[in-house]
């Protein structure tokens, strides 16, 4: 069974010591109307463990821990995503890439994967042709929404295509202030 990329990147951030919905909003950048429906589905999938909650306030907060099945997926199932042939949601992406720097990918198979999802962004960047069809929306919303598509995915191609030519170039040297 594949997981999403999401489910994946919860229990990668679980097997790095978070361990409430709030470290994972805070600490993981996820927000809680995704994370709370996902770590009740990895709950009922067996993946985790809910502790006790802590504290005596009206709003207990609960703890997760990984199972032993959820720490196995949780530093393998990113890999068949970083071998996806499609890469529709941009915060997937940077989640796979940070699932496979944190686990130790090779850099040349995660340099591979953001230039595979810099190529679906170029292409997808195209502007439409307009024609006869689409006299009705030749202006305003629609065509906004789609100038602002394809500006947003040529940034998005450029930013992972910088980002895959960092990952061979050593980090330069920060210097001592005497």
């Amino acid at each position: 069974m594949i997981h999403s990329v999401l489910d994946l990147f919860i229990l990668s951030l679980l097997d790095r010591g978070l361990e409430t919905a709030y470290d994972l909003n805070r600490q993981g950048g996820l927000s809680l109307g995704s994370t709370v429906p996902a770590l009740r589905r990895l709950e009922s999938a067996g993946l985790i463990k809910r502790k006790a909650p802590v504290g005596s306030s009206k709003r207990p907060r609960h703890w997760f821990q990984l199972s032993v099945t959820g720490k196995k997926l949780a530093r393998s199932g990113w890999k068949v995503h970083l071998k996806a042939s499609s890469h529709p949601d941009f915060d997937a992406v940077l989640r796979v890439v940070d699932m496979a720097q944190h686990y130790l990918a090779k850099p040349i198979d995660i340099v591979a994967f953001l230039e595979a999802a810099a190529s679906e962004r170029r292409s997808q960047a195209r502007p439409r042709a307009s024609g006869p069809s689409d006299t009705y929306n030749s202006f305003g919303l629609v065509t906004t929404r789609e100038s602002w598509d394809v500006v947003r995915l040529r940034a998005e191609a450029k930013f992972l295509i910088g980002w895959g030519e960092s990952l061979g170039k050593p980090l330069p040297k920060t210097r001592n202030p005497d």
